[in-house]
């Protein structure tokens, strides 16, 4: 059984043992309740309490005595030095509970050269762009390269404009926070976009990106060393463009204009009304297709859409799917209306209402207790004959 009862928090208070003061469960602190578990209690030499020992000490003689042994010799002593000092213990100075951990408390001989772990590798040496000086000038517009064909064995590792990028990535790696495994990733993805790199070539997004991903290379990263640079061209199409022409893909050419315009308008925002969230862009759009849909097979416009085409519709939805479309529903006339596309909004006065939850059926007696008949032969079903 609990000491205190189901909620309550233990106030700060000192440990029996020890005296810590802090935030524990118990009587005692969580070193003092291990420290116990693993020594016998006995009259302690130095105190004279009552406590668990270690060579008949009590953990509050020794906190004091590898206190006095770090003082005096200015860093954490090993514990043969902190047990020549517990005969001097003659008083005790309180702390607070978690300073006297045994973590990392005996020295650890450096090794040699005065370094932990391995030696960091030198920052490249600094470099700049190079000079392009006499060139011969392109006769014809620069071709698309096809990177994929491109060994990383024959990467040239000692091009000046490689050096370049290597030095603004250790720039933008020092400035931004990457961590060494992402430093090393974009010194790789820069020496394979960059091999017979030429002054006055551009490195397209479209180019570098399948490249880049086949070898889970940061693409993010090497793209930002490169605009540094100004040798990049972002000629990527945008994912929102992408899924907006396939969600207005099979609409009425009219329906797909006006439909495409406040899209875009919930998404960028207008002169009076601000942009909205992506995912509250998707999901009206997603909400108005299927009603745009069955209209382009009549209407070229939304003008054309009258109330009755609107209660039409909503009366095949139900529950949420009906709420949540007539919603969207409201918003794309609304603006329509505003814009002067329409000239009368055909969602005017339609009440969405609540949600229409189904109907709990009561059951009988002999529908809630045929679960348990079942059990039944299935348990009978199961024992020996003689049972």
């Amino acid at each position: 059984m609990s000491r205190y009862p189901k909620g309550h928090r233990k106030p700060t208070d000192s440990c029996g043992s020890c005296l810590a003061w802090g935030n524990f469960s118990g009587r005692l602190c969580p070193a003092c309740y291990m420290f116990g578990r693993s020594h016998k209690t006995a009259a302690c030499v130095g105190c004279r309490r009552v406590q668990p020992l270690k060579w008949d000490y009590c953990r509050l003689c020794w906190c004091q005595a590898r206190f006095s042994a770090k003082a005096v010799a200015g860093q954490q002593a090993d514990e043969a030095d902190v047990r020549d000092r517990l005969g001097a213990v003659r008083h005790h100075q309180l702390f607070f509970m978690g300073m006297h951990h045994r973590h990392g408390s005996v020295p650890t001989p450096r090794p040699h050269g005065g370094r932990w772990g391995a030696s960091c590798k030198p920052p490249p040496a600094p470099a700049w762009r190079p000079n392009p000086g006499w060139r011969q000038l392109p006769l014809f517009e620069q071709i698309p390269r096809d990177y994929s064909r491109l060994d990383p064995a024959v990467a040239d590792l000692v091009s000046p404009w490689l050096a370049w990028a290597k030095y603004l990535a250790h720039q933008l790696a020092e400035a931004r926070g990457w961590g060494r495994d992402i430093r090393f990733a974009v010194n790789r993805g820069l020496a394979l976009v960059l091999t017979g790199y030429v002054e006055g070539d551009v490195i397209r997004h479209s180019e570098i990106f399948a490249l880049l991903r086949t070898r889970d290379l940061p693409v993010l990263h090497t793209v930002t060393v490169l605009e540094e640079m100004g040798i990049f061209e972002d000629d990527s199409e945008p994912s929102f463009e992408r899924w907006l022409a396939e969600r207005l893909e099979g609409l009425a050419p009219g329906i797909r204009s006006e439909a495409e315009r406040w899209t875009r308008v919930l998404r960028d925002g207008g002169p009076r009304s601000l942009p909205r969230q992506s995912g509250t862009v998707w999901l009206h759009l997603n909400r108005v297709r299927p009603a745009l849909l069955e209209w382009s097979n009549r209407y070229d416009h939304l003008r054309e859409v009258t109330r009755d085409d609107v209660l039409a519709h909503a009366q095949t939805l139900h529950g949420r799917q009906r709420h949540d479309q007539l919603v969207a529903l409201r918003s794309l006339f609304a603006w329509a209306k505003r814009a002067g596309l329409i000239f009368r909004n055909p969602t005017s006065r339609i009440k969405v209402g609540q949600y229409q939850y189904a109907v709990l059926w009561s059951a009988n007696q002999r529908t809630r207790d045929e679960p348990t008949h079942c059990v039944h032969r299935m348990v009978r079903a199961r024992l020996p004959p003689g049972l």
